[in-house]
């Protein structure tokens, strides 16, 4: 299908992000601060920042699914030698992870490459396809967030069933054998009345803690990511957010920026 050439800001992803953090003036200012090492009335953090605790269940699950080079570079991209992470996917080792969230809200760090688009694909767990953005990404490198929209075209995720997300970097729209890809699935599961307490004590940092010790990857992402969009320069939240990385081996990834996409609307 043709797609119009007028691109307009991709506020579905990061405007769900913003969301997320449900900052008011006074939690930004709690987020510059140093984290108390004890405090009764509030969950305990670590000082080096949240590290992500993957439940044992998914660390042995096996993905039903055809192996595909996930991550993988196509002839689009510039330099690789110079640029040598691939297209990856902000998620565990194994790309299986947890959210809490109806629309929850994906990452992904994009190489410098020649191609113009990426397309993003949510699947149920019957494999129907329940969502898909197409996105513009002529000269965009570092780390997006791609957010799925809470509207009444697209259904909410449904506690406990699993579903397959796909991320695409089209390197040539007429022989789709050089895309750059990355694959895997997320769970959406109900929180415990004992971590449901404990976020209610909690600021938005204390909350990135609180979900990474408890598994649920995605939840813990989208509120440092949300953090640093707000604060882009504040240290503590820099280094939350290399903390949350690196317990999952993507620490090269966090000295990236986070940047915006350009979504491509299909005509009328």
């Amino acid at each position: 299908m043709q797609k119009n050439s007028n691109f307009r800001l991709n506020s579905i992803a990061f405007g769900a992000i913003l969301l997320i953090a449900a900052f008011n003036a006074g939690q930004l200012a709690s987020l510059a601060q140093p984290m108390p090492r004890e405090d009764p009335g509030k969950p305990r953090t670590q000082s080096g920042g949240p590290r992500f605790v993957q439940p044992r269940e998914d660390i042995d699950m096996q993905l039903n699914r055809p192996a595909t080079p996930g991550g993988t570079r196509g002839g689009c991209a510039i330099d690789p030698q110079l640029n040598p992470i691939n297209l990856t996917a902000l998620a565990p080792q194994n790309k299986i992870s947890r959210t809490v969230s109806d629309y929850p809200t994906f990452f992904f760090y994009l190489p410098p490459t020649r191609a113009k688009l990426a397309e993003f694909m949510l699947q149920d767990p019957s494999g129907k396809e329940i969502y898909k953005q197409t996105l513009a990404i002529s000269n965009v490198s570092g780390t997006i967030g791609v957010s799925i929209p809470a509207n009444k075209n697209v259904p909410p995720l449904e506690a406990g069933k699993t579903y397959r997300w796909s991320f695409t970097v089209i390197c040539d729209s007429q022989d789709r054998s050089g895309d750059m890809l990355e694959t895997g699935t997320v769970l959406r599961v109900e929180l415990s009345a004992d971590i449901r307490s404990q976020l209610e004590k909690a600021d938005p940092r204390q909350k990135s803690f609180i979900y990474a010790k408890n598994g649920i990857w995605q939840d813990a992402l989208s509120i440092l990511a949300a953090a640093l969009q707000a604060q882009p320069n504040n240290p503590a939240l820099k280094t939350d957010w290399e903390s949350l990385l690196d317990s999952v081996n993507l620490g090269k990834i966090a000295q990236k920026p986070i940047v915006q996409t350009e979504e491509s609307q299909p005509e009328p």
